[in-house]
């Protein structure tokens, strides 16, 4: 008897040490999933009414909206116990949730933004809330005949049961990235309701003009003390976004002289920089538009052409994941300019210049902190899935700061026009997804 109760006391303990393991902050802290997704859309529904449509502008912020709303999210953060919460001159909110735990740990921040996209209208947004998806079509606007569906949103298949939100259809809703500020401010009020759940010191950080790419430029890296940091600016449950592309810009100028009688243009020194600037575009490779590319494959893209008397200026961008191939984009863009130069010999003057943006992020990330977000999925039942996106990040600027910054999913789609929606269900398993994340930060050895 004592051999079989001895037997079966070494089956129990261990079972009874891992079921104490296993008990996560969700038991200890009766986590209300019902409860968080609707402070979830109350504070996405919210923060869409302010218009913060970022503008092409040499100000930080580029419009008053912004400063309106960073305002407001800093009362709000005060509100739910965040210590020193700064609004600087531009619009950057940052503040504090002070570590509980009475060891150093490494401080972790995590960022959003407050502007929306310049390629559709922020103002008198009117979000609309659709309970409980059932499958099918989402009206947004039956008179328009505005509607989701699989054809213009594949992830919908994936979302029976969640609750959708739109906007009206006559404006984007903002989800890029007001969903990821709603999961930060109540990731702020979770942790201050919730004390005994164990953490570091934590940052938290909102910032303007991430569509332009001016915002993050201001952002003092040196004084936010973090050692990592996460943006949550994503799209899909479990996207972790630790790579971008490389980013070059290039300006192509082509002066000639088109002073002259157009009936005499033969026998005068007539040069066309509007043709020159059209022979420029049309010998870049067209299979290497961004319309046709996909995945790995980057791109060339023209964005303006612009022309003042006798000077045209091209001025368009390129997109490669390897220095490899954009060594390759250079050359391309480099022999169409020296042949156009070459056809036109009556040309006054040629100048091309290419720009660095931004590089891919990857080079740069420590892979613990990649990983770490890993576990923290996979500790929420998430499958991770590594991302490379076909664009920058804010992160992307930061890694090169010194701050790696992979970027996690927040359940926005469609980003960037009157289609975009937010899923409140995916929001919520990203709110899980930091709040562990900055537990398991808690553990990890360093100086407060």
């Amino acid at each position: 008897m004592r051999k079989l109760w001895m037997t079966g006391l070494a089956i129990v303990l261990p079972l009874v040490c891992l079921a104490q393991a296993l008990q996560d902050w969700k038991a200890l802290s009766q986590y209300d999933k019902e409860a968080v997704k609707k402070q979830l859309t109350q504070r996405l529904t919210r923060y869409v009414t302010f218009d913060t449509q970022a503008r092409e502008s040499d100000q930080v912020p580029s419009t008053p909206g912004q400063t309106k709303l960073a305002k407001e999210l800093a009362k709000e953060l005060k509100k739910n116990g965040a210590q020193h919460v700064q609004v600087d001159k531009f619009s950057i909110v940052t503040a504090e949730i002070p570590s509980n735990v009475d060891k150093p740990t490494p401080t972790v921040a995590f960022l959003a933004h407050s502007d929306t996209a310049l390629e559709a209208s922020g103002r008198n947004v009117r979000p609309q809330i659709h309970s409980s998806y059932k499958g099918g079509p989402i009206v947004i606007d039956q008179a328009h005949k505005i509607t989701l569906d699989l054809s213009n949103a594949p992830q919908l298949a994936r979302a029976k049961g969640h609750d959708i939100i739109t906007a009206s259809g006559d404006t984007l809703l903002g989800a890029d990235d007001k969903s990821g500020v709603a999961i930060l401010l109540t990731l702020t009020q979770y942790f201050y309701d919730h004390p005994s759940l164990k953490h570091g010191p934590i940052k938290i950080v909102f910032t303007p003009d991430e569509e332009t790419g001016a915002g993050i430029d201001h952002l003092d890296v040196a004084a936010l003390g973090a050692q990592a940091a996460y943006t949550l600016d994503g799209s899909d449950l479990g996207e972790l976004t630790d790579e971008t592309f490389n980013a070059k810009a290039f300006t192509a100028v082509f002066e000639g002289y088109r002073a002259v009688h157009p009936g005499q243009a033969m026998h005068a020194p007539f040069a066309d920089n509007v043709l020159m600037a059209s022979d420029f575009h049309t010998l870049l490779p067209r299979y290497k538009r961004p319309e046709n590319t996909a995945e790995r494959r980057g791109f060339i893209l023209v964005d303006s052409i612009t022309t003042e008397a006798d000077r045209t200026e091209v001025k368009g961008i390129l997109r490669a994941f390897s220095d490899e191939e954009m060594k390759t984009l250079v050359n391309d863009v480099t022999q169409a300019f020296n042949t156009v130069k070459a056809m036109n010999y009556k040309g006054k003057d040629f100048s091309l210049v290419f720009t660095d943006q931004y590089r891919n992020m990857k080079s740069v990330l420590p892979p613990h902190v990649v990983k770490l977000a890993e576990t923290a999925m996979r500790q929420e039942g998430i499958t991770p899935k590594r991302h490379a996106a076909r664009g920058g990040t804010d992160g992307a600027q930061l890694s090169f700061k010194g701050l790696p910054t992979p970027n996690l999913f927040s359940g926005q789609y469609n980003m960037h026009s009157t289609l975009e929606y937010a899923d409140v269900d995916v929001m919520e398993a990203s709110l899980r997804t930091v709040l562990r994340l900055a537990m398991l930060w808690a553990e990890q050895p360093g100086t407060n």
